[in-house]
């Protein structure tokens, strides 16, 4: 039971940096907007295009997952979110920035719901509902405190320093998750666990 709190634990910190990566856009804009020189309004797509491609590609790659080991899934697309924070952190034109938060997007959708599959395939069943809670509450906890935190030290340092602190824990927590998370779960089509 210890190894599955700790495999639930570093899910919900997978969550909390999608959502925190997520949520952080609302309150730089205006950092955002002085750094590339362009108004508010233009620097807010990036927040309507991040919802329209998290929404539509979600359940198309959630689809496309087939029987592919769900751990392997998960480092792929979480590696993506990786890189995505990392374009924005040295995106130095709008486009480039614009093309990471798109990334970002197309890997956050499908990775949040391979953690809570996977979360609740680790899980014995009187403790599924709990646990499965607490990886969603990662995201939710994003929410709350990702736009304070980051407004403050976009305001205080620099809002890249955000963007690299997420990149650099996604690459320790893809390191760890390599290691912990079971390798043989597949997702079937009728949403049955099942080990190779």
């Amino acid at each position: 039971m210890k190894k599955i709190r700790i495999q639930c634990a570093l899910l919900t910190a997978l969550s909390f940096l999608m959502g925190l990566s997520q949520f952080i856009i609302v309150g730089i804009l205006n950092n955002l907007s002085n750094s590339f020189h362009t108004s508010i309004d233009h620097v807010g797509v990036l927040v309507t295009l991040f919802a329209i491609v998290y929404a539509i590609m979600t359940p198309i790659i959630n689809l496309s997952v087939g029987h592919a080991p769900l751990y392997k899934v998960l480092i792929i697309l979480f590696s993506i979110f990786a890189i995505g924070n990392m374009l924005t952190a040295v995106a130095n034109n709008f486009n480039i920035l614009l093309l990471s938060r798109l990334l970002t997007a197309l890997a956050s959708g499908p990775s949040m719901s391979i953690a809570i599959t996977l979360a609740a395939a680790i899980t014995p069943p009187q403790k599924r509902s709990w646990i499965v809670s607490w990886v969603f509450s990662g995201f939710s906890i994003a929410s709350v405190f990702g736009v304070p935190i980051g407004t403050w030290i976009s305001d205080n340092l620099n809002w890249r320093f955000l963007f690299w602190i997420i990149f650099i824990l996604s690459i320790i927590l893809i390191a760890i998750l390599y290691r912990l998370l079971p390798h043989n779960l597949r997702q079937k089509k009728d949403m049955v666990f099942s080990g190779s």
